[in-house]
């Protein structure tokens, strides 16, 4: 399964801790653009507390950060979490820091100024961790949950429903096509390939699938296909 990038951090938390005050616009609307949620510090204490209350998916820290530096705040969130992805941002490329930031596992050390292009790679870079060593959940519209991992959904009253092979495939597979409108023939042949399928069955595991994540998030576009809402 390929994941896309954009929608496996899109239902994720982001604790940015930054001693600017007024943090690059550019930076933070990279950041709200993939992320479901960014938590702000200007300072190291508030960091920690916020790692402590919010439970953050993903770090990124600026090195110059005050009473303690980025690094120094990445060891302490690292010996609570030792898989957390951690991305440090600094304006000095030094050796000490450098090494520091391997020792603690860093996803990527970024040095500033940086275009998004290089922003980007160290988020993909992040998604890649998440997909090798975490779980995916995706957010629906309706606010529903689903597990790659476990290939179930968890509605907002935190039932859990389990999904069918062709079930989760097929909403995988909108979920990787989301901007897109997939005809029947396209859903059809990734699901059976050559395989024959009768109309009956075609609409008993839309209805299926639409009873479990919500009806309203497959859209039905009239004389031309399906879409994730």
């Amino acid at each position: 399964m390929n994941y896309p990038l954009k929608e496996i951090l899109k239902s994720l938390k982001l604790l940015f801790i930054s001693k600017e005050i007024n943090t690059n616009k550019r930076e933070l609307s990279t950041f709200k653009f993939f992320f479901n949620k960014v938590l702000i510090a200007h300072n190291s204490k508030l960091g920690l507390k916020l790692f402590s209350q919010e439970h953050p998916d993903v770090i990124i820290s600026d090195i110059d950060i005050e009473p303690l530096n980025g690094i120094k705040i990445c060891k302490k969130i690292r010996k609570l979490n030792s898989k957390i992805p951690i991305i440090i941002f600094s304006k000095l490329k030094e050796e000490k820091y450098l090494l520091a930031a391997i020792r603690i596992q860093v996803i990527d050390f970024v040095v500033k100024p940086f275009n998004n292009e290089n922003l980007i790679y160290a988020l993909n870079k992040t998604a890649k961790h998440i997909v090798n060593f975490g779980s995916i959940d995706i957010r629906l519209s309706n606010n529903y949950i689903y597990s790659y991992k476990d290939k179930t959904i968890k509605t907002i009253k935190n039932e859990i429903i389990s999904l069918t092979k062709n079930e989760y495939r097929l909403l995988e597979f909108f979920i990787l096509n989301k901007e897109k409108t997939l005809t029947k023939t396209e859903i059809t042949k990734f699901l059976w390939s050559k395989e024959c399928i009768t109309e009956s069955a075609f609409k008993s595991l839309f209805l299926r699938l639409r009873s479990k994540i919500g009806k309203d998030c497959i859209q039905n576009i009239f004389g031309i296909g399906y879409k994730l809402n």
